[in-house]
């Protein structure tokens, strides 16, 4: 079963000298990895002496012809291996950048070797050919070409860099190129060099095997298997491998197509493919078609066993009744859409950003029963917000709860013979077991942030576009800048337990233990908190510089930034219990009134 078994370093697999070419299979699932496993990898081989252990891969040589390069197909380790190759091609990049004496031979032929680790050189390929699952095989090829000049490619991909194949490319190249609190560059070319040298020295276990049943043998009884198959693998594979038993008019080829199409309309993020399979189901299991005897809901755990059946009953209903509520859970998790106004836009990254999950399997449902239209929609889905962020605060109902509570409202909306928005927030308010306004009210006037950073966001933000927002003037309060948001939460009284002694004189009249007790009953509370500018890095400032605080080009990113949130602290001469308290009261009553069910 098994031809030969080495543990190789990188620089071997990896051999500049060598015409080795990996493919993984066409039809293998997508680059899965996440910022988890390129930062374990990252940091795995910087913080190495050499020779870090990276795990196993397995093979099969395709290539008949003894005389000729070997042609591997890479059926394990397709996630170790891409990312892998996309860390030498960073290093690549970062070098050519840098290198610091451009007519220095060795240096030169350094750079040539690494270019021809991740290409062939005679060919001018690329030596991994990842698999074709949305669009993994095109994103690799555009990212190596925007690199390596002697390669050819199209156009740049469409959404490329939504996907995880640029996404972990940028990871790498922005680890690399980071920079410090002067803008001056972490790492320098012997630094990188030196990285280098300890991924070549990286080893990987490689498994020759002959055929695919060996291979599949094998899997069995490995551990060490990187990613485990999906629940979306799995359906995946049983529904196309059914549609070809089935259905001879249509091939292999198309019926992939149409599943990627699916899984796009899904962005990538794997667990908002599965809540949506989940959530169809969920949503319409009401109907006699899609329900499954003693599955009354779709768990993780019971998933596969559902959609099983569901392809085996008629899987040519069940894969069109997919492939429509995809286009129509599309529109609303990937709303940035021209066919979209402006104000359903703002509605729909509202909800996206109170983490109203839930409320999406109840929008498919009512869209598809009812097709609504637009200001319909944005009624209902700012209701939804409504309903998720008072959840979100007082976790009533509990997120246990939940699924189970949204199934009930279906229930009764399928009940209607036509859309009606108030007969439907009816039967959310009674359905959905929302919060009493007391509670509400009573959660509010907690300490918000400990409890719950993101709902304080939400809310200071939506306080802010109440006052604010017209239809020339909307900030996102979620935009972010290389990974950090744009916007700040900031605390007006300092929130850390050293309490420097201009604030103890401030908040506490000069007694240490005075603006102790006050700092801890009142620091977390919504009238202590604002929006300040992106790393404005105001921590333990006086009142004074938090309100004059400047970005490098002169804007102000302190309290004088122009929102509503900062209008009259960003005039005191003063910050006080009192001022907490009067302060609080005031946004809790805005809350209140912006929220109301």
């Amino acid at each position: 079963m098994i031809q030969n078994t080495d543990n190789k370093p990188l620089s071997e697999l990896f051999s500049a000298d060598n015409k080795v070419a990996y493919h993984i299979p066409k039809y293998q699932r997508e680059y899965v990895w996440s910022k988890w496993n390129w930062e374990s990898l990252y940091d795995d081989i910087e913080e190495s002496e050499g020779g870090h252990f990276l795990g196993s891969i397995i093979c099969i040589n395709t290539e008949t012809d003894s005389h000729k390069p070997a042609d591997l197909e890479l059926v394990d380790g397709q996630q170790r291996m891409t990312t892998i190759s996309l860390f030498y091609l960073a290093i690549y990049d970062f070098l050519k950048y840098y290198i610091p004496d451009k007519t220095d031979v060795d240096m030169l032929v350094e750079l040539r070797s690494l270019r021809n680790k991740i290409i062939i050189n005679d060919k001018n390929e690329i030596r991994l050919s990842p698999s074709y699952s949305n669009n993994n095989l095109i994103d690799y090829k555009y990212i190596f070409y925007e690199v390596i000049d002697e390669l050819k490619t199209s156009k740049a991909p469409k959404n490329l860099g939504n996907r995880r194949i640029k996404k972990a490319y940028n990871y790498f190249y922005e680890r690399l190129n980071a920079v410090d609190e002067d803008d001056n560059l972490i790492y320098n070319y012997d630094d990188v060099k030196e990285i280098l040298s300890k991924l070549n020295s990286a080893t990987l276990v490689k498994i020759d095997v002959a055929t695919h049943a060996d291979a599949f043998t094998l899997f069995e009884t490995l551990n060490n298997r990187g990613v485990p198959l999906s629940a979306i693998d799995l359906i995946k594979n049983k529904l196309l491998g059914h549609l070809e038993k089935v259905d001879k008019t249509t091939n292999l080829d198309e019926n992939f197509e149409r599943w990627n199409e699916i899984i796009e309309n899904l962005s990538d993020e794997y667990k908002v493919q599965e809540r949506f399979l989940r959530q169809f189901y969920n949503a319409f299991r009401i109907e006699k078609n899609i329900a499954v005897d003693k599955k009354p809901k779709a768990l993780r755990s019971n998933l596969i066993l559902i959609y099983e059946e569901l392809i085996n009953r008629d899987v040519h209903y069940f894969f069109n009744r997919l492939e429509e509520a995809s286009l129509i859970y599309s529109k609303h998790i990937q709303y940035d859409i021209d066919e979209h106004s402006i104000e359903l836009v703002k509605s729909l990254r509202n909800l996206e950003n109170v983490t109203g999950a839930d409320a999406y399997m109840l929008l498919l449902f009512i869209v598809k029963k009812f097709d609504i239209n637009e200001k319909q929609k944005i009624e209902l889905v700012d209701l939804l917000c409504s309903y998720s962020i008072r959840r979100n605060v007082t976790d009533t109902p509990p997120t246990r709860d939940l699924t189970n509570h949204f199934m009930d409202i279906i229930l009764e909306a399928n009940k209607m013979l036509s859309y009606d928005f108030d007969i439907l927030k009816s039967i959310i308010l009674d359905k959905g077991k929302p919060a009493s306004d007391e509670f509400f009210e009573e959660k509010l006037n907690g300490n918000l942030y400990e409890e719950n950073v993101g709902a304080t966001r939400y809310i200071l933000s939506s306080i802010e576009l109440a006052n604010t927002e017209t239809k020339e003037i909307y900030k996102n309060f979620y935009a972010r800048e290389n990974r950090k948001f744009v916007w700040t939460i900031e605390h007006i009284l300092p929130q850390g337990e050293n309490i420097p002694s201009h604030w103890v004189e401030m908040i506490g009249d000069g007694d240490k233990e005075k603006a102790k007790s006050i700092r801890k009953n009142y620091v977390h509370k919504l009238g202590n908190l604002t929006l300040t500018g992106y790393n404005s890095q105001l921590s333990n400032m006086s009142l004074l510089q938090k309100q004059d605080r400047k970005s490098k080009d002169g804007k102000y990113i302190g309290f004088k930034n122009g929102l509503y949130l900062n209008k009259k602290i960003s005039k005191i001469s003063k910050w006080t219990k009192a001022d907490i308290i009067e302060r609080n009261n005031d946004l809790v009553e805005r809350a209140l009134e912006i929220f109301r069910l």
